[in-house]
């Protein structure tokens, strides 16, 4: 029996801190922003990329929050690409 609860503690201790650091709209947008800069060859493009990717994400990013976890949508060129936000860390799914 202690070992089923102490198990039971565990995961509610996890979906407590799931819960907290769900990644909001705002931090996948700025994210995003970094990523698109981070990969940048020059100052001009890191520059240039920051100032047109913000807005860019804006239009064309939708959120879904699952409380524990957070989905992000994304329309590029021909394909949508969909990101898994929990733990304020995102992952891609093609």
């Amino acid at each position: 029996m202690k070992r089923g609860s102490s198990l039971l503690l565990i995961i509610l201790i996890l979906l407590v801190f799931a819960a907290v650091m769900n990644p909001t709209r705002e931090e996948f947008i700025d994210w995003g922003v970094n990523e698109i800069q981070n990969q940048a060859e020059n100052d001009f493009t890191r520059v240039l990329g920051g100032a047109v990717a913000g807005p860019m994400l804006e239009m064309q990013t939708e959120a879904h929050d699952y409380v524990f976890f957070s989905t992000f949508s994304l329309q590029k060129a021909d394909r949508e690409i969909t990101y898994l936000g929990v733990f304020n860390t995102f992952i891609t799914f093609d």
